[in-house]
């Protein structure tokens, strides 16, 4: 199994063992929205890490 990756069409799919592409999420409106979250995750977990490197 290959990691995520979002096609030129703009869903969401992975390549199975197999070798066949698998398609997870075609509603753009959904991967828009799971792109939002995925954002706000890592904005999330940058302002939990601003103290972790002093020196």
């Amino acid at each position: 199994m290959t990691a995520l990756i979002i096609d030129a069409d703009g869903r969401l799919t992975y390549m199975g063992e197999d070798g066949c592409r698998r398609q997870i999420v075609g509603d753009l409106e959904l991967l828009g929205r799971l792109r939002q979250l995925q954002a706000k995750d890592w904005a999330d977990r940058d302002d939990d890490d601003d103290g972790d490197l002093q020196s």
